[in-house]
């Protein structure tokens, strides 16, 4: 579908969930005392990223008055907005499973290589199904309409990318869980810095990269960059690769598929990680992540990835909402309009192998 008329917003770039997993098996192997000795040490890594992938988009200022985000509020969706808030507000069919661990990856639009600040522009739910064998690498777009509810109890409908910086993180997983009807289980956020340091410090990742790709960036940004099936792309341009969007009929869409081919390059990657190397990449990583996680849960994390055996687990992907469960509203904002009943079947059913939500067969769809 086109996104022709996709208003200007935040820059995306990847969540990477493989660190979460290299983490979990380093600190396993390096224990507690070296967690707790380089968990807060001082990022370092050079500021030397190409930031304007996408020339003419700007980050708003969230916090303030910004008509990107305020027209939001109005339109005649009012039928699409009740239905929502009915929806998001039923918490009847959040499911759950023990056998499941669903880990939200944030990557959040910053220029300060040092904070995680601003618009959540990569949410990616992994989710790790010790029963099944499997990891699932869910994208949620951001452009989703959604209701939101701020802590004071105040309800409004906007982006769902929008609940991180307006109301903070716990706000932005409740939201996921209340329109997705998944639990939630932690959470890890992440920077540009972080994303860059990743790749480059793990010699980069191989996709596929198409002719019209290739010299878009190779014509933009002066790379001397080769179409193949398997080409390495380092940090900056892995980052291209996964915020780009405007060379892209499908734009966001094809963008959220370039990010979870580079998380998957990347999970590849970190398979090959040599015992006597973890340390050091603990060392990298670890200043860059944000997370939920303390000390005592990352270190049940590790335990579980080696005695279970995620490494070996068969990886999956898929964006929602999907297809299927969407359609584009192009007024004076653009956003996807979303039938969440449907959206969150179909993600139950990708991630637990089964669903709690049962749809008639004659009902109506939200749009």
């Amino acid at each position: 579908m086109s996104r022709s008329k996709k208003k200007k917003g935040g820059k995306i770039f990847i969540a990477i969930i493989c660190i979460i997993l290299v983490l979990c098996i380093g600190i396993g192997a390096v224990g507690l005392a070296y967690w707790n000795k380089i968990k807060n040490a001082p990022p370092e890594v050079e500021d030397t990223m190409v930031y304007d992938f996408d020339a003419d988009e700007t980050v708003p200022e969230v916090f303030g008055d910004d008509p990107e985000f305020d027209k939001i509020f109005e339109g005649d969706a009012s039928d699409l907005r009740s239905a929502i808030k009915a929806w998001a507000t039923n918490d009847t069919n959040i499911m759950y499973s023990e056998n499941v661990i669903n880990i939200l990856c944030i990557g959040v639009d910053t220029r300060n290589k040092n904070t995680i600040s601003g618009l959540t522009d990569s949410m990616i739910v992994v989710s790790i199904n010790k029963k099944l064998g499997t990891i699932t690498l869910t994208s949620i777009m951001r452009d989703s309409y959604a209701y939101l509810v701020s802590p004071d109890g105040t309800g409004s409908f906007n982006k769902i990318n929008s609940a991180f910086p307006f109301y903070g993180i716990d706000n932005l997983i409740s939201t996921i869980q209340s329109h997705f009807k998944i639990r939630i289980d932690g959470y890890a956020m992440i920077n540009f810095a972080l994303f860059k340091a990743v790749i480059d410090k793990l010699g980069g990742v191989n996709v596929n990269l198409n002719e019209r790709e290739a010299n878009h960036f190779n014509k933009n940004y002066g790379w001397d960059l080769q179409p193949g099936s398997s080409v390495n792309l380092n940090g900056d341009q892995a980052l291209a690769f996964c915020r780009s969007r405007k060379i892209y009929n499908d734009g966001d869409v094809q963008r959220t598929q370039n990010q979870r081919e580079v998380l998957i390059a990347l999970l590849q990657k970190a398979a090959t990680i040599k015992p006597e190397e973890i340390p050091d990449y603990v060392a990298t990583f670890m200043p860059y992540l944000e997370t939920s996680y303390n000390e005592a849960e990352v270190l049940s994390l590790a335990t579980k990835a080696v005695v279970g055996g995620w490494a070996t687990f068969e990886v999956k992907d898929l964006v929602m909402p999907d297809e299927e469960s969407r359609r584009a509203h192009s007024g004076d904002v653009w956003y996807w309009e979303v039938d969440y009943p449907l959206a969150a079947k179909k993600m139950q059913e990708a991630i637990y192998g089964e669903s709690i939500i049962e749809l008639a067969e004659n009902r109506t769809r939200f749009y």
